[in-house]
């Protein structure tokens, strides 16, 4: 309890600290936009009513390709200038037709004055700003919406879990899921939760990108698809390492998808204020869901603790394997106790077999006549009382390992995690005995293993 306890406050303290990181960094940018454009295009036209400044002015912000914000505001600078120009004119004594006329003339060619004043506010140290800005936008996205699917799939997930421990106490167990679905639903949602990340994190990137370079978002948004595509594609099929499933993997292919549709799809559309509000909702939601795993956890400890009363040895199915090996071949009645170490994600798992007693000769001169010493993991059920050992629904192992000898005992390493099928195992010593048979040597071990990898890892493993 002490241990569920700690991780349970580092989960509260880590998933805080980074929901108000992100927070403030959105919140950051967001400033530093202003507001950023809203992705519509106001009707300014000049005000002095004239049909020939009306059409003037829409040749020149069709050059612009600026920000709907700067198209905006840059137009009605312009505007306001001919105003006061061609209001100058007509004081110095021209009629209104030719004043307007010559304040046109001066400024030029619409299509050439619009190309000027987009040089002039897309500046390469702006275009620099708006990649920075738009990589720290992306950041700031991917931690929010990734945090912020996983709480909430949390959050909707804690009423289908106490109701769940609630009717297992009144006699009406629903089925175990993340027991017998542990990875699959494990993997969807890891998977689920980047997706979202990643789309937001286009998203924001697009935006502050294109406020920040003063560009429209329809030129920079499939400069961020692609980066977005690519970058995350890479993530979903090489970085992304845990728990793993064929949904999953489904799930993961999705990844790119979501954030080249976030940086196309409606892009001119503003994104969710993020107010003050935000950093108190998400210490408050991250605060709940702490609360309501420990609640859960206490309640299901003791539907879940309790022992079934049933007892007695189940078939545990071992002449699937192969026959035990005759007492006489094993001097001085030895027989081997199997072990194994604790699955590592990494290192694998080791299993040991040794003689049994303290003053048990050497294996080598125990099985000096014997050959083709291995270790067999078997498929194996794990529903005790029911179906427990070795599944009989399989005739040969799924995995094996030559028995390297130590000297007193017998040891082989195995990578469950790297195999998708493994599960629930059962491993096994065997031999061929001096009649030319093979025999199992211990009744052997079991244990249960989940798939640990990439897409990749998982796409290329051997099962």
């Amino acid at each position: 309890m002490t241990i569920l306890w700690v991780n349970l406050l580092v989960f509260l303290g880590g998933g805080g600290t980074l929901i108000v990181l992100a927070i403030l960094l959105v919140r950051r940018s967001e400033r530093r936009l202003g507001g950023g454009p809203d992705g519509s295009t106001p009707d300014i036209a000049g005000r002095t009513g004239d049909a020939e400044v009306a059409a003037y002015l829409d040749r020149m912000t069709s050059e612009l390709k600026l920000p709907a914000a700067d198209v905006s505001e840059v137009r009605a600078e312009v505007a306001d200038h001919l105003e006061d120009s061609i209001a100058s004119l007509q004081a110095e004594g021209l009629d209104a037709e030719l004043a307007v006329r010559e304040a046109l003339g001066r400024l030029g060619p619409a299509a050439e004055l619009g190309r000027q004043l987009r040089a002039a506010h897309q500046s390469t140290r702006r275009l620099l700003a708006g990649v920075g800005g738009g990589v720290f936008a992306a950041g700031g996205g991917f931690v929010l919406g990734y945090l912020g699917s996983i709480m909430l799939a949390t959050l909707l997930l804690i009423p289908i879990a106490l109701a769940g421990a609630l009717l297992s106490r009144i006699g009406i167990p629903l089925p175990d899921v993340m027991r017998d679905h542990g990875d699959s639903v494990n993997s969807v949602l890891y998977a689920a939760g980047t997706a979202f990340g990643a789309g937001v994190a286009t998203r924001y990137a697009v935006r502050t990108s294109a406020g920040l370079s003063r560009r429209s978002l329809r030129s920079i948004a499939p400069i961020w698809a692609a980066v977005g595509a690519v970058g995350f594609g890479w993530w979903a099929l090489f970085g992304m390492r845990g728990a793993q499933s064929w949904p999953g993997i489904a799930a993961e292919a999705l990844i790119p998808v979501a954030a080249v549709l976030a940086a196309l799809v409606r892009i001119e559309r503003p994104m969710p204020h993020v107010g003050r509000w935000a950093v108190s909702v998400g210490l408050v939601t991250v605060v709940s869901i702490v609360v309501s795993l420990a609640l859960i956890t206490g309640a299901a400890s003791g539907v879940y603790g309790s022992s079934s009363g049933q007892s007695g040895q189940p078939d545990m199915h071992f002449d699937t394997v192969a026959p035990m090996a005759p007492a006489a071949w094993l001097p001085n009645d030895y027989g081997f106790g199997e072990s194994y170490g604790n699955e590592s994600q990494t290192s694998g798992t080791w299993v040991t077999a040794e003689l049994a007693g303290s003053s048990a000769p050497p294996v080598a001169s125990v099985l000096a006549k014997w050959t083709d010493l291995r270790f067999e993991a078997w498929h194996a059920r794990d529903d005790f009382p029911a179906t427990y050992g070795i599944d009989p629904g399989y005739s040969s192992p799924f995995a094996t390992e030559p028995a390297a000898n130590y000297g007193n005992y017998l040891a082989a390493r195995f990578h469950f995690e790297r195999l998708r099928d493994a599960g629930y195992y059962w491993v096994v010593l065997t031999g061929v005995g001096p009649d030319g048979h093979r025999y199992r040597l211990s009744d052997g071990t079991g244990g249960g293993s989940s798939f640990y990898g990439s897409a990749w890892d998982w796409l290329t493993a051997p099962q």
